[in-house]
């Protein structure tokens, strides 16, 4: 199973493929739900196949932006945050923040919220093996990053 969604943020347009020579597989893609194949949206195969046929320039240069915003946090964290430890991702724009150093559970996250107007994704949200982190979205501009950074570090500092 393959789809365009994630690589090219085409998933509000529904359009994903199965492929397979392979018999045993058959019998999995015969389970699936009869209307299946009628729930793509025709703009999601036009985009997915614009994606797969004229998107790899595009997607290169995103991954390198990526990169270099991952660098960019990193450095941000490293210099405003050192309370807060990470694990630099490699295949997603979303960074794992343990603040545990901050306080349990979500403390952090609405600490960053409250005093520095800085909205994270809460840790907890994801099960009780969040507890203490939280979730920052780096696919931004550096200023972005920068001012989200400050704010969460003013919220630490008062």
């Amino acid at each position: 199973m393959v789809s365009a969604s994630k690589a090219w943020n085409l998933a509000g347009l529904k359009c994903a493929a199965v492929v397979t020579a392979l018999p045993a597989m058959a019998s999995l893609v015969a389970r699936f739900p009869p209307d299946t194949r009628w729930r793509i949206g025709h703009l999601g195969v036009i985009a997915a196949v614009a994606a797969y046929a004229e998107g790899e320039a595009w997607l290169d240069q995103l991954l390198r932006t990526l990169d270099h915003r991952r660098l960019v946090l990193g450095d941000l964290l490293a210099e405003q945050l050192p309370a807060i430890s990470w694990q630099p991702p490699e295949a997603t724009f979303l960074a794992w923040l343990d603040c545990r150093g901050i306080g349990p559970d979500n403390e952090a996250r609405e600490l960053f919220l409250r005093n520095g107007k800085v909205a994270l994704e809460p840790g907890l949200r994801f099960g009780a093996p969040g507890a203490g982190y939280a979730r920052l979205n780096f696919a931004t501009s550096v200023d972005i990053l920068d001012q989200a950074t400050k704010g969460m570090a003013r919220a630490i500092t008062g």
